[in-house]
């Protein structure tokens, strides 16, 4: 028999459902903070809109198999635009359509079974919802693409992230590396040294995480996003609403024992700065800062270096770069991981129109720093 698909309503999805939940993300592999129900339950709390221009609609839907078995969770909005008039679209997709906050977004489902659940969520919403213009798809692995509707799909982008497995230690770690990359790991350390600066790793760790600590991360992803003689960084924390969000995210992880704030000091001096999730035995790599006056010293390759010996020193396995393709990842020999973007309309002119604009949007947002 195939798989049941049910829509859940906003308690039933994270109060009743919150154990079967937690199981599921605990067994997913590679782990990721964006799938568990802290993270979308406040993500739909700071994030959900309900305006004239635009409202969210609560679609979160479960699928189970027929035998009752939790299979994947669809952490799913319906959001129309405007809310009200004879023009109003609707566009399903999936909770994370954020600045860049939520790096991947999608089915909360282990890889092995997501063709089983994306098959049976494409039927369902084909056959009994078809309240839509487009639907956006989101964070599908490559071998599950095929499991969509053939007919009208447009890829909207294709998202690489990166893992790292860790060895028993460091020595073997770095015995892998390129000639280039232990040479850029070296000269980080020789030029702080030459210079007789003193260099120490500050983790912070829950409970203990201060406010201070996540002021200092704000401070200087903004610094590092502004510095005009390096490439540009979107500073993804600039209002008060993503401030707010991560706050509230870091405060209710962090109570479970699962943030790690990494800073590198020079002299006494914060210089760099990076989050981390801690789950399991994977360790993610969240967003970064650092004072771009220290650039010459290379301290975001030493905050990196320094972040693996720790992971390696506290048993961690896997260290997820985060997604996005980058030379600086590349250097560390990750196996990549792509998830696909996929928009999906109707046979209809309106909705080719609507798929179409959503392209375009990603396209412009692209162009953004």
């Amino acid at each position: 028999m195939s798989p049941i698909v049910s829509r859940l309503s906003h308690t039933d999805a994270f109060q009743k459902l919150r154990c079967e939940w937690e199981n599921l993300d605990s067994s997913l592999t590679p782990r990721m903070p964006f799938t568990s129900p802290i993270w979308n339950e406040l993500w739909w709390k700071h994030f959900s809109r309900s305006g004239l221009l635009r409202r969210d609609e609560f679609f979160v839907h479960e699928v189970r198999r027929p035998d009752g078995q939790l299979l994947a969770i669809a952490p799913l909005m319906r959001t129309y635009e405007p809310n009200i008039g004879p023009l109003r679209v609707s566009k399903v997709q999936f909770f994370g359509a954020d600045p860049s906050l939520t790096e991947v977004r999608g089915l909360v489902c282990k890889a092995e079974h997501q063709r089983d659940a994306l098959s049976a969520l494409a039927k369902h919403f084909g056959e009994k919802e078809k309240n839509w213009d487009v639907f956006k798809w989101s964070g599908i692995r490559s071998d599950a693409v095929v499991q969509l509707p053939q007919g009208k799909l447009r890829t909207e982008r294709i998202l690489p992230d990166y893992i790292v497995n860790l060895p028993g230690c460091w020595e073997d770690f770095h015995s892998t590396l390129s000639n280039n990359t232990r040479k850029s790991i070296r000269k980080g350390y020789e030029f702080l040294d030459r210079d007789r600066h003193k260099l120490a790793l500050r983790v912070t760790e829950s409970p203990d995480l201060k406010d201070e600590v996540l002021h200092r991360f704000f401070r200087l992803h903004q610094a590092r996003s502004s510095a005009a003689d390096m490439k540009q960084h979107r500073d993804n924390f600039h209002t008060a609403q993503s401030r707010r969000f991560l706050d509230d995210i870091i405060g209710a992880m962090g109570s479970r024992g699962l943030v790690r704030i990494f800073e590198l000091e020079v002299d006494e001096e914060i210089v760099a700065s990076r989050v981390a999730f801690g789950l399991g035995q994977d360790i993610y790599l969240y967003f970064s800062g650092f004072e771009p006056s220290w650039k010459k010293y290379g301290v975001m390759t030493t905050l990196v270096v320094e972040i693996i010996k720790w992971a390696i020193g506290h048993g961690f396995s896997t260290l997820n770069l985060s997604t996005g393709k980058d030379q600086s990842k590349l250097r560390w020999l990750p196996t990549e991981i792509a998830f696909h973007d996929i928009v999906q309309s109707t046979e209809s002119i309106r909705s080719q129109l609507v798929a179409k604009s959503e392209l375009w949007r990603r396209g412009a947002l692209k162009g953004l720093p």
